[in-house]
């Protein structure tokens, strides 16, 4: 599947209980791979940064739960049931959600290696 600029794609944990859709304004231009704590735990995944109003819960809320760490501002969202992280509230831009990019509905890694940029969570701007 390609991932295309101005299209729409659908997110979802393992089990399928959580469903977004994601509007992806400038497709798959770039994707985080932050080496924080969580995510260099979390098999090092990547991330796409999208605005707030480009993600919609189509379905789950009751299956989502949250995880919140250090200073306690940007929650991570977990399913319930087969715990996948499937979403976050960005810190360094609290106005975006940042999405787990493996969740993406077609979504294969080694296609977009090249795309790949690499975040220093561990010095996180907004921890000084």
């Amino acid at each position: 599947m390609m991932f295309e600029k101005n299209s729409t794609v659908r997110a979802s944990c393992h089990c399928g209980s959580i469903q977004l859709d994601v509007f992806l304004a400038n497709g798959l231009d770039k994707i985080i791979r932050c080496n924080c704590s969580m995510c260099s735990r979390d098999k090092g995944f990547g991330m796409i940064s999208v605005p707030l109003e480009d993600v919609l819960v189509v379905s789950g809320r009751e299956s989502m739960t949250e995880y919140t760490f250090k200073t306690e501002t940007s929650p991570h969202v977990f399913c319930i049931i087969c715990g996948v992280h499937t979403h976050h509230k960005g810190r360094a831009s609290p106005n975006n959600l940042c999405i787990n990019v493996c969740c993406l509905e077609g979504f294969n890694s080694s296609s977009f290696e090249k795309k790949v940029v690499t975040f220093d969570g561990i010095n996180h701007i907004k921890d000084s």
